[in-house]
């Protein structure tokens, strides 16, 4: 779904989202399981968000912290233009409510996987972003997940450095028309 309504989500909205996403399902020491299956469970993929409209959160970019399940504001204000410039100027990243963005950190699966690590990592966030899809359709919300980005500016955007940790994927939310 590429074209969204003006209404903002709501918190609880968000919440279910994100939950849906990378909820912690089960602690078990080392391992936070969560909602969707990982590679060794090593769960190399990070969340960020581009939140443009959610009532009582300020717009800007996000982190999730998954251990605290708590959102880090790291640049406060409207992203949308940076965000449709380095999404190839899809418009619909602007009129989304949120957009997710996933990164994978390439030595969290290396460790384990060596040069295979790589296919985990795309297949990690290809089933975060099903389960955002899902949680999403179940909410009667739209999804569209984004693959068409220029890497360094995604990663300009939320501050990652490109090499430790890249850009993999993203994804559109918001309330249908």
């Amino acid at each position: 779904m590429r074209k969204y309504r003006d209404r903002p989500l709501s918190l609880e909205e968000l919440t279910a989202l994100v939950w849906g996403a990378q909820g912690v399902t089960l602690a078990s020491h080392p391992y936070l399981l969560r909602t969707a299956p990982s590679a060794g469970a090593l769960y190399p993929v990070e969340t960020y968000l581009a939140i443009h409209r959610v009532t009582g959160v300020d717009p800007g970019i996000w982190h999730l912290n998954i251990i605290d399940f708590a959102l880090e504001l790291l640049t406060p204000g409207d992203c949308r233009r940076p965000l449709v410039e380095a999404c190839l100027s899809q418009q619909f990243m602007s009129t989304a409510a949120v957009a997710f963005i996933w990164t994978g950190i390439l030595n969290r699966a290396m460790v384990k996987y060596r040069e295979r690590a790589i296919r985990y990592l795309f297949l990690d966030a290809g089933h975060i972003c099903q389960n955002l899809m899902l949680a999403a359709t179940a909410l009667g919300l739209g999804c569209c997940p984004v693959g068409a980005f220029f890497d360094g500016e995604v990663e300009q955007l939320i501050q990652v450095d490109g090499q430790e940790e890249v850009a993999l994927y993203l994804a559109a939310v918001g309330a249908v028309q």
